[in-house]
């Protein structure tokens, strides 16, 4: 990932260069702020804040801002990392593309928190985050193209298997979630949807069970929170049975709701709380 600093003409690639070296790569441009003019590919867009587009370094191009604008952001990739046919792709570079809603919305959220956290990845979290942004990316495209076959079945799978995260993820208070309703949700089997997760050794219900969990314990220990009853929390994240609630939470984390409440409150660093006088009012 990269950016560059905002001026007219900031990106420009025309046929002499493509003869001196041309690496057979894509650059994904997302466009924070202000206008993105993009000629390339016998496109000519004005992008707005939230639309990206596909440029083709094989291809000439030309990618200019006016002076001031925030700096944009650029995803360089080879052609071969992307999980879509090369056929299929030539359709969409140069397009505008959305980044608002559906998998674009994903990609540009997930994108510009990478960007942000670039020099803190570890080597092996850096080739991690890599592939989450190229499945994405297959994603959009392939949503934009309205047709999934162009899409090759690892990376499909990798794709579905985000979007039913996220999902479930967006519905863990709803006590009606279940591996049926997500499956419908997702216009797929229970059975396809149970081998997405064979992956990563759980099982979708015990994936729901895991995440609703982490999210209660986070309520349990949270100071604005204290006052909240434990039931009322349990409830808030899809455990409707107090007695059930108890038994997993002491199972995963080795002590019950309420215990595990008292020991935040008493690991918290005490307050410093002190009366204003007449020397300190203003510092």
């Amino acid at each position: 990932m990269s950016g560059y600093s905002a001026g007219r003409c900031g990106l420009r690639r025309n046929t002499t260069l493509i003869r001196q070296a041309d690496p057979h790569g894509y650059r994904f441009l997302f466009n924070p702020h202000g206008c993105t003019m993009v000629n390339h590919n016998n496109h000519d867009v004005a992008l707005a804040p939230g639309e990206m587009t596909l440029i083709d370094t094989s291809l000439p191009y030309d990618a200019w801002r006016e002076a001031g604008q925030t700096r944009m952001l650029i995803l360089e990739f080879s052609q071969d990392l992307l999980p879509l046919r090369r056929s299929a792709v030539d359709k969409l570079v140069g397009a505008r593309l959305g980044g608002r809603a559906g998998t674009g919305a994903l990609l540009w959220t997930f994108a510009t928190r990478a960007a942000q956290d670039l020099d803190h990845y570890r080597p092996t979290e850096a080739v991690q985050v890599s592939t989450t942004l190229l499945d994405l990316l297959g994603g959009l495209l392939t949503h934009e193209l309205q047709a999934d076959q162009s899409l090759l079945p690892e990376s499909q799978q990798r794709v579905i298997f985000r979007q039913v995260q996220m999902f479930i993820q967006q519905r863990l208070s709803d006590p009606t979630l279940s591996p049926a309703t997500v499956a419908e949700a997702h216009h797929i089997s229970t059975r396809t949807l149970h081998r997405l997760f064979e992956p990563c050794g759980w099982t979708v219900t015990d994936w729901i069970r895991s995440q609703r969990l982490e999210r209660s314990r986070r309520d349990l220990i949270d100071p604005m929170l204290d006052v909240r009853p434990i039931h009322a929390i349990a409830a808030q994240w899809g455990f409707l049975a107090a007695s059930h609630y108890t038994r997993i939470f002491r199972s995963t984390y080795g002590l019950s709701p309420q215990e595990y409440r008292y020991q935040a409150k008493l690991a918290r660093p005490p307050l410093d709380v002190r009366s204003a006088t007449a020397d300190d009012r203003g510092n």
